[in-house]
């Protein structure tokens, strides 16, 4: 069924983003995640050490972001169990096959979405529909990159969320990031809502999360920010914060959450070259930095 509502809220996004920045509540976080960006940017110019320390970092961060990311949509890897997948030494013989090539699929996403944002490329259609075929591995070959077929209806489960209707999707999404790519908005809010339209669209079959949070990563990294690892819980505040503002008109729940993964990334960083420079033989810089995003190793979900 035609979904005009959620067109109309599309075509709205430019004067909602204009009205976001402008309040008070919104401007004060967006200002606090641009000090912590530039707390760190005046680190700079970093060492050879850092930059090693930063790079094992990154490596914990990606499986934390990878396991958070398919936990989300259920999977039962624990976030031990996708260390090891990313590493290529081990396969859970407890564990679906999808959720493991699922696990390798985000992985090979996020390595796409980091050269999109190096080549500073214009966020497109095309794009978007590249980074679920590459993401999205554990669906059938044939619908990787492609979107809802006619009469394909999607439903979020436990949600009041009504999404695109199949012939609707392109120009949804066309008008979507058109919308993104022509606001001068501060980064962090255009990022948020176009997460939060592009999840209402949802317009492949399967692997809308993923992929919406891969989008999500790609228009952080192109401002300049950290990338983030959005934690999966039970009480499911990523989820409902995002229904608030598809379907109540709140986007403060999920901007505030955003806007806290930001901060988090940001300040993890300068606080892994702030220990190096008091103690530059440091061989624990990185130690517990960042482990709140996930349960404890070896937990099921």
């Amino acid at each position: 069924m035609p979904n005009p509502a959620l067109t109309e809220k599309i075509r709205n996004l430019p004067p909602l983003l204009d009205s976001l920045e402008r309040d008070a509540e919104v401007s004060d976080l967006l200002r606090r995640s641009d000090a912590a960006r530039e707390r760190f940017r005046q680190m700079f110019p970093l060492d050879g050490v850092e930059q090693s320390a930063l790079e094992d970092y990154r490596k914990e961060w990606m499986a934390r972001y990878v396991y958070n990311s398919n936990a989300i949509e259920g999977s039962t890897l624990t976030l031990e169990d996708t260390e090891l997948v990313l590493e290529g030494e081990f396969v859970p013989t407890d564990s679906p096959a999808r959720y493991i090539f699922a696990a390798r699929g985000v992985a090979d996403g996020m390595a796409y979405a980091e050269r999109f944002a190096e080549e500073e490329r214009t966020l497109s259609v095309e794009m978007i529909q590249k980074l679920h075929e590459v993401t999205a591995l554990d669906m059938q070959p044939a619908l990787r990159g492609r979107f809802r077929p006619y009469g394909y209806q999607a439903r979020i489960t436990a949600t009041r969320v009504k999404t695109a209707d199949p012939l609707e999707i392109y120009e949804d999404m066309e008008a979507l990031v058109d919308a993104v790519n022509g606001s001068k908005d501060h980064p962090i809010l255009k990022a948020a809502g176009f997460h939060a339209m592009f999840e209402n669209i949802h317009p492949f079959t399967d692997g809308n999360g993923r992929t919406g949070r891969q989008i999500l990563n790609l228009m952080l990294m192109a401002a300049g920010y950290r990338p983030v690892a959005i934690k999966h819980d039970a009480g499911r505040s990523y989820g409902k914060s995002l229904e608030a503002w598809q379907v109540d008109g709140d986007p403060k729940p999920f901007i505030s959450q955003l806007v806290q993964c930001v901060d988090q990334e940001e300040h993890a960083v300068a606080e892994i070259v702030g220990r190096l420079r008091e103690n530059p033989f440091s061989e624990n810089a990185i130690d517990g930095i960042g482990l709140e995003d996930g349960p404890a190793r070896g937990r099921s979900l």
